[in-house]
């Protein structure tokens, strides 16, 4: 299903830059059996790290004193109530719950402070070192020995070079109801094919895979899982949107990227295609 190189009947999507750190130009072509996209040329595993060596990758650092980070921390509050109230009839007593991929760690803070045994899985050394929690490792092997209602990938899974393999050691974790969060950008939504080759959510090289809902199904199915529910993410189509903005060098790029975002919504509404998808999985007995 992941291919290193894409195969010959591979569908150029866009030819988008690394806006972030080298603005060396990429293409992003798409598998037409699997519907998942990849990056190319792909980063060898041991250069991936440098292309996150940005003060402006938001994921990873203290949030600052300008409106615009104002801005984002109460959304991001917002979403981590949001995404509790999501979590929460998959729960059992116990109430174990891993973020993988966490970051600072600020979703596993306020969900153990919400009664949750919350834990998370982060390999970047500066990312964990901002919040210092006990319960954040760099690694699956360094987690301790149980099983979990809630294994969550936000944002995370285009990030990984061996997708597969990972999802199936996180499974190997979930208790015997357990679920799979996985929310990824979607490149069949308006904003995607709006803003084509300056879509920020493309995020070439970070981002080495790219998904829709099919291809996201067809994953789901390839790992004898199934989806139980899809959702769409309302605020990273404004985000997003104001990011691409940037990319194109425009005026007023937030007014402009919360236009835009809200009309991808609405747009969403009647297609479905969001520009971020949340998918619920769980194992087919």
């Amino acid at each position: 299903m992941f291919h290193v190189e894409p195969p010959k009947e591979a569908i150029c999507l866009a030819r988008p830059k690394d806006h972030l750190v080298t603005q060396a130009l990429f293409e992003v072509w798409l598998d037409p059996h699997t519907k998942i996209a990849q990056t190319h040329p792909r980063p060898a595993v041991e250069q991936l790290a440098n292309y996150y060596l940005s003060e402006e990758y938001i994921s990873h650092g203290n949030q600052g004193a300008s409106i615009l980070d104002k801005i984002y921390a109460i959304v991001q509050k917002g979403m981590f109530a949001q995404k509790k109230k999501w979590g929460t009839p998959y729960l059992s007593a116990k109430k174990t719950y891993l973020d993988f991929g966490c970051g600072t760690g600020a979703l596993v803070d306020y969900l153990q402070k919400n009664g949750w045994d919350a834990h998370g899985v982060e390999p970047s050394d500066k990312a964990r070192s901002v919040l210092s929690n006990p319960k954040i490792v760099n690694s699956l092997e360094n987690l301790p020995e149980k099983q979990f209602d809630i294994i969550a990938l936000w944002h995370v899974l285009e990030h990984l070079p061996e997708p597969m393999e990972t999802l199936r050691q996180l499974m190997g974790l979930l208790s015997t109801n357990g679920k799979l969060f996985i929310a990824v950008p979607n490149y069949k939504s308006w904003d995607a094919n709006h803003y084509n080759d300056f879509w920020a959510a493309y995020d070439v090289p970070r981002h080495l895979w790219h998904f829709s809902y099919e291809g996201l199904n067809q994953l789901a199915q390839a790992l004898n899982l199934k989806i139980v529910l899809k959702k769409g993410l309302f605020f990273d189509a404004l985000y997003v949107a104001y990011l691409s903005e940037k990319h194109k060098g425009r005026a007023c790029p937030l007014l402009r990227g919360v236009i835009k975002g809200l009309f991808s919504n609405v747009k969403a509404l009647f297609t479905g295609e969001y520009s971020s998808l949340l998918v619920v999985l769980e194992k087919i007995n």
